[in-house]
């Protein structure tokens, strides 16, 4: 009888570690992420371009070279204009053609890891040129639709397919390589009949609760996802994933003033398209109970930033939570921002203003962040792992194998 009870109090000393282990890990992984950190954003005096001595037609994308040099690509106007960091006019380029150079709908601009600009079309073509304007080169990615760059022979794109709308990636002859998230046609449409009864597909996407497929490229790193889910993969310039970010935030739900407000939106759209009233109560039926989860993605050259969707979107002065990431996915905490920017770059960030006379502007600000030095800092937590001497000040990292290691030794010991 002693010796089982020596034996049955062994194996409960050992149980009771083995719990113990498992509710240290639960609450130092609930401590450490609870506090959620909050990074101080600074912008500095803006600086307005295109109030005065010219005026853009439209700001469809901006991007920064080396030299801080800094290009707008107005839509509109079919052209690109390129500005030193002190806001004065270089050179422009590019009109509206099917030649050499020419662009039909450029949408998007950005510098290649090879130092040469790629002018993206919504509609098969992608456009190289040299710093100075010099056109290099031409690509025709026909059938690919909202195009970008990844890599030298790496492309971007989305493809119509007949139930939904699908990310691909494109080499230079077209060929498609691999493919991302998809958006089900039926999220955003619904097919009824007009006045007449002739079957009819209306489309309505708000993209506060339509999935959105997501694409940002700067340098040789490339971010894609959907705005319904908090999973971006990060890509090199071949297409290969080299980290994944995922965050486990729980969709907001669309409160009953925000079910107004959309539904609103949606019957003055319907109403200025001219559809019948059955087709705005049809396209309301499909508004889900919670939201789209991220907004944006930013590239700069240290960081990622993934912009959330506003808590209150009915709130017209609403700021943006900002998670920011290094650029191989560690999380490093959240800011705040009160507008969405078209572009951010090592040291500012641009965006695309309307005056009271609905002239269209650029406004480059310049930001800070602290020096980043660890992902959680002040915890007693961390504390505790210092006396203990399982946190490595140099390192800033966590060591488990020692705390695996003297677990195991208390484990071998009660048995």
């Amino acid at each position: 009888m002693p010796l089982l009870r020596i034996g049955f109090r062994k194996r409960q000393k050992t149980a009771f570690l083995f719990l113990s282990v498992n509710l240290f890990f639960l609450g130092l992984s609930i401590l450490l992420h609870s506090q959620e950190k909050s990074i101080p954003l600074k912008l500095a005096t803006p600086l307005a371009i295109g109030r005065t001595d010219l005026l853009f037609s439209s700001i469809a994308s901006v991007c920064e070279d080396d030299q801080l040099n800094f290009y707008v690509l107005d839509r509109l106007e079919h052209k690109v204009f390129k500005f030193s960091p002190q806001g004065r006019l270089l050179l422009t380029f590019g009109q509206k053609g099917q030649g050499p150079g020419d662009f039909q709908s450029p949408a998007g601009i950005v510098l290649t890891s090879k130092g040469e600009l790629a002018v993206l079309e919504d509609l098969s073509y992608i456009s190289l040129f040299k710093t100075d304007g010099t056109f290099i080169r031409r690509l025709d990615l026909n059938g690919r639709l909202g195009l970008g760059y990844i890599g030298p022979d790496r492309f971007y794109g989305w493809i119509w397919r007949p139930d939904d709308q699908q990310q691909v990636m494109v080499d230079g002859q077209n060929k498609i390589l691999k493919t991302f998230h998809a958006v089900a046609r039926d999220r955003f449409s619904t097919t009824l009949p007009d006045e007449t009864g002739r079957l009819v597909m209306f489309n309505y996407s708000h993209e506060a609760y339509v999935p959105r497929l997501l694409f940002a490229h700067s340098g040789e790193l490339t971010a894609v996802g959907i705005s319904d889910r908090y999973e971006i993969a990060l890509l090199d310039e071949r297409g290969g994933i080299v980290s994944t970010i995922r965050r486990p935030l729980k969709p907001q739900k669309i409160n009953t003033r925000e079910k107004d407000y959309l539904e609103r939106e949606l019957r003055d759209f319907a109403k200025t398209k001219g559809w019948p009233d059955h087709v705005s109560r049809e396209l309301i039926k499909k508004i889900p109970q919670t939201k789209n989860q991220i907004s944006a993605i930013r590239i700069s050259r240290d960081y990622v930033f993934i912009f959330r969707f506003a808590m209150n979107m009915t709130d017209k002065s609403r700021s943006f939570f900002i998670d920011i990431f290094t650029r191989k996915g560690e999380f490093m905490g959240v800011a705040q921002l009160n507008d969405l920017p078209l572009f951010i770059s090592e040291r500012a960030m641009y965006f695309d203003r309307t005056d009271e006379s609905g002239n269209v502007f650029l406004v480059r600000t310049e930001y800070s962040l602290p020096k980043f030095i660890s992902e959680i800092s002040g915890t007693r937590a961390i504390k505790a792992l210092v006396k203990m001497k399982l946190f490595n000040h140099s390192s800033l990292r966590i060591d488990t194998s020692r705390i695996l290691h003297s677990v195991r030794e208390e484990i071998l010991c009660a048995i």
